[in-house]
């Protein structure tokens, strides 16, 4: 799953929706994700923190999904 759209204006429906489903806070899905974001784009590579990068996004998606599935 893409979740991206945690970034985008419709961030607290898909927030909601995720905490529902892992029983969580969905203030703790989006900290959670910008916890991840800032993880995997943290590197001094300028190419290394392009969000549009796909295989940025891919691996913000992955570490994001262990995020949750380690809090449930």
């Amino acid at each position: 799953m893409d979740y991206s759209s945690l970034l985008g204006p419709d961030r607290y429906d898909l927030a909601v929706t995720l905490a529902k489903q892992y029983h969580l806070d969905p203030s703790q899905v989006l900290f959670g994700y910008l916890q991840v974001v800032s993880q995997v784009t943290g590197g001094t590579d300028a190419e290394h923190a392009d969000l549009h990068e796909p295989k940025v996004r891919a691996a913000i998606n992955r570490e994001f999904e262990h995020f949750l599935k380690r809090r449930h």
